[in-house]
C-alpha cells in the first residue's frame, strides 16, 4: 500500500478511500441475490478477481480515519466471509496474503501512513464550530472543500479567511506534506478569486497571508489564509 500521494486521479488519500468504498456499493448492487457466488452458484473470475481486493480491504479500512460508516458493503463481507470458511482454494488464498500483510504490521508498515498511524488528534477550533454552522460567520465563498468568510477582527477594509473544511492535520501551515497539495492548491485558487471580488471592497491589490505559529500571530490552530485588501500595505509587515 502506497504510503504518500498521489493516489490515482484522487486529490487525497480520504477521497480516494471513499472512491474505493463507493465502488463496493456498486458491486454490491451487482451481485447474484441467489449465491453463493458472486454470479450466482458458480464460482467465477469475478470471485477470483475480487476477493484478494476483499482481503486487503477488511484488514486495511479500519487502519485508516476515513469517516466512512461501513465501508464493505454488507453484502460483499457476507460473501466474503462465506468463501473464507467454506471454500479451500478461498481460504488458501486468504491465509497466503494474511501471512504477508501481518508481516506489515509487525514492520510498523502504517505508522507512518497519513490518515493511519498519522493522525489529527489536536483539539477542535472555533473554525469547526463555524464549519458546522454553530456559530454564525459571513460566508463568501463555499464548496465541497473550502469555505471563506470575513473576518469578525478585520485588519483592513476588506478581510476575508478561507480554510479548509477538513483539517486533516493542517493546524497549521508547517504541518503540510505531499498529502495536502490539493487542498493547498484549492485555498490559494479561493484566494486569489476573493481577492478579485470588488463587492468585497477588494481593489487592485491584496495581501494574502498564512500566519504559521504563536510567534507569527497564528491564534487559531486550523491552517487558514488572510486575504486583505482595501487599503495600502507596507513592507516589512510588523
Amino acid at each position: 500500500y502506497k504510503p504518500g500521494s498521489p493516489f490515482g486521479s484522487f486529490g487525497t488519500r480520504k477521497d480516494a478511500l471513499k472512491e474505493y468504498s463507493k465502488q463496493l456499493y456498486i458491486l454490491a448492487d451487482m451481485m447474484d441475490p441467489n449465491g453463493p457466488y458472486l454470479c450466482g452458484p458458480e464460482v467465477s473470475l469475478a470471485d477470483a478477481t475480487i476477493f484478494p481486493s476483499i482481503v486487503f480491504a477488511s484488514h486495511m479500512f479500519p487502519k485508516f480515519d476515513h469517516g466512512i460508516v461501513q465501508p464493505i458493503p454488507a453484502k460483499i463481507e457476507s460473501w466474503f466471509q462465506n468463501l473464507r470458511n467454506t471454500d479451500s482454494a478461498f481460504t488458501r488464498v486468504y491465509d497466503e496474503m494474511m501471512g504477508a500483510i501481518s508481516k506489515w504490521d509487525a514492520n510498523g508498515r502504517w505508522d507512518s501512513i497519513h490518515l493511519a498511524g498519522v493522525r489529527d488528534t489536536d483539539p477542535e477550533t472555533i473554525f469547526d464550530k463555524i464549519i458546522a454552522g454553530e456559530i454564525p460567520a459571513t460566508v463568501v465563498k463555499e464548496d465541497d472543500k473550502i469555505l471563506a468568510f470575513k473576518d469578525i477582527n478585520p485588519a483592513a477594509p476588506a478581510h476575508v479567511l478561507v480554510i479548509p473544511k477538513d483539517r486533516d492535520g493542517l493546524t497549521r501551515l508547517r504541518k503540510a506534506t505531499n498529502e495536502h497539495v490539493e487542498i493547498l492548491g484549492r485555498l490559494m485558487v479561493a484566494a486569489g478569486e476573493i481577492a478579485r471580488d470588488e463587492s468585497l471592497g477588494f481593489g487592485e491589490g491584496a495581501r494574502i497571508v498564512v500566519n504559521d505559529g504563536k510567534e507569527a500571530g497564528q491564534e487559531v490552530f486550523h491552517l487558514h489564509v488572510h486575504i486583505l485588501g482595501g487599503r495600502a500595505f507596507t513592507w516589512p509587515p510588523g
